[in-house]
């Protein structure tokens, strides 16, 4: 609606903690007023107008791992699978495990169960 709401106000419509207005919204950019005593406003329209800017701007910077690579937590960089093994999660889910070229230890990458396993 077309009107001033507070933090606590905004927070309540989309379901989060009045916390993360505040510690999250607000510094990434949400426009707002304060008023005299120091009270934050926020127009209902432009907080809209805001979300929508700021999730189509997220969207646009992901991008996947090219096929036959996983990421390294640990080294926190893509890393080529080499001869990985396949662990069955459940009868749509498989991981692809191998080791890190970089650091050794055992890296992940999920994708659909190949039709035709048992």
């Amino acid at each position: 609606m077309d009107m001033l709401y507070k933090p606590g106000e905004i927070a309540e419509e989309i379901g989060v903690t009045q916390d993360t207005v505040y510690r999250s919204y607000l510094p990434a950019g949400l426009p707002h007023t304060r008023d005299p005593k120091g009270n934050v406003w926020i127009h209902g329209p432009a907080f809209v107008a805001w979300a929508r800017q700021t999730i189509s701007q997220r969207r646009a910077k992901r991008f996947g791992l090219p096929e036959g690579h996983a990421w390294c937590m640990k080294c926190n960089r893509p890393v080529q699978l080499k001869n990985p093994r396949v662990k069955i999660v459940n009868r749509y889910l498989e991981l692809l495990q191998a080791p890190c070229s970089g650091c050794g230890r055992t890296i992940n990458r999920a994708r659909a169960r190949q039709a035709g396993q048992s």
